[in-house]
């Protein structure tokens, strides 16, 4: 159960979209071409005399908000900006995605980016009232929190660009963190019991596969050979194995006649599980016995020679060894738990208002 830090962290923004969906809370829908865009029982409360003042401002809301998509509290993104958004997050995709498809792909990035708008202001905003900041440190650690977990030719700024993180998006990811431990008071924190409880109810997940150290020779076979091709290779691995049954170094012999790229490691292929290769190969590599060449081995890619060095067999890893990784799992599960009911109850409190375009 190893945990990706820097999708640990980011993830929430992949929950806001899906709570985003998943309830309107306090939400209205204004068309340009006719809604009002006034509340409903307005009119009602207005004299005559005041109605075409009202029926005056009302037409300036609708002049003034002919480029807003969508409004959270007042706060509006527009068909232009969206147009910027949806252009930026097209653009990888332009030439890989058949023409035909880019409509379709185009739509659901349209409304993703869309209430991408709605959460995070949504939760801007409530981080703003309750005086949640980001400080300088708190963006430092988070950045080289990220570079521990970079590989070593990978430069933090060529990683946030690929992943489309922008400064601001870290800024509200960790204000957001910040707003949920605010909203736990610690109590996200497994018990020793709990702890216990997750790890016998997912004993499975901790199971290691049984493993096999295998070193191979490989003859290819290509789908023109002929009979009178295939049987000259197969003499020669023939060969070969004798060759290696009389004393000759497997690892030389691998080096100076194998056709797999292993042949750089003497054929060494490291550790293999069942189901990662194919059948006739698997059989070999689970049965035969250990530092023994086995018979010739035919496989859809060719002949093999094949020496297994050493077998691992599945083992339950102990709780002792997985109680951190346990503890900091059901953490993450019960903050976003209290995440998403504390996105529930804003978006009920917040005025969002979809506009027809």
């Amino acid at each position: 159960m190893k945990v990706n830090i820097f999708q640990s962290i980011l993830c929430v923004f992949a929950a806001l979209l899906i709570a985003a969906t998943m309830g309107c809370g306090k939400k209205e829908e204004a068309s340009i071409n006719g809604a009002d865009v006034v509340e409903p029982g307005l009119e009602e409360q207005v004299t005559e005399d005041q109605q075409v003042a009202v029926e005056e401002e009302t037409s300036q809301i609708q002049e003034i908000t002919t480029d807003v998509v969508v409004s959270v509290d007042g706060t509006v993104l527009t068909k232009s900006d969206l147009a910027v958004r949806v252009k930026n997050k097209m653009n990888p995709y332009r030439d890989v995605i058949p023409a035909g498809k880019m409509k379709e792909l185009e739509k659901g990035v349209r409304s993703q980016l869309v209430e991408d708008f709605v959460v995070k202001t949504i939760l801007q905003n409530e981080a703003d009232r309750k005086k949640i900041t980001a400080s300088k440190k708190d963006i430092e650690m988070f950045y080289e929190e990220i570079k521990g977990h970079l590989p070593p030719d990978k430069e933090l700024t060529d990683f946030l660009r690929e992943n489309g993180v922008t400064r601001d998006d870290i800024i509200l990811g960790i204000k957001i963190k910040k707003l949920v431990q605010k909203e736990t008071g610690g109590k996200a924190v497994p018990s020793e019991k709990e702890i216990k409880k997750f790890y016998l109810e997912n004993e499975d997940k901790f199971k290691t596969d049984e493993t096999a150290h295998v070193r191979h020779i490989l003859l290819t076979l290509n789908p023109k050979d002929d009979d009178e091709t295939k049987a000259m290779k197969k003499e020669k691995i023939e060969k070969l194995r004798k060759q290696i049954m009389d004393g000759a170094d497997f690892a030389e012999v691998a080096a100076q006649n194998s056709e797999c790229p292993s042949k750089e490691n003497g054929g060494d292929l490291g550790e293999i599980k069942r189901d990662q290769t194919v059948k006739p190969f698997e059989d070999a590599a689970f049965s035969q016995e250990i530092n023994v060449v086995g018979p010739v081995v035919t496989t859809e890619f060719g002949y093999h020679i094949i020496e297994v060095l050493g077998r691992t067999p599945s083992f339950t890893v102990p709780l002792a060894e997985v109680k951190d990784s346990i503890a900091l799992h059901l953490e993450q599960q019960k903050e976003a738990e209290i995440f998403m009911k504390l996105l529930e109850d804003l978006r009920k409190k917040t005025e969002i208002i979809y506009y027809k375009n």
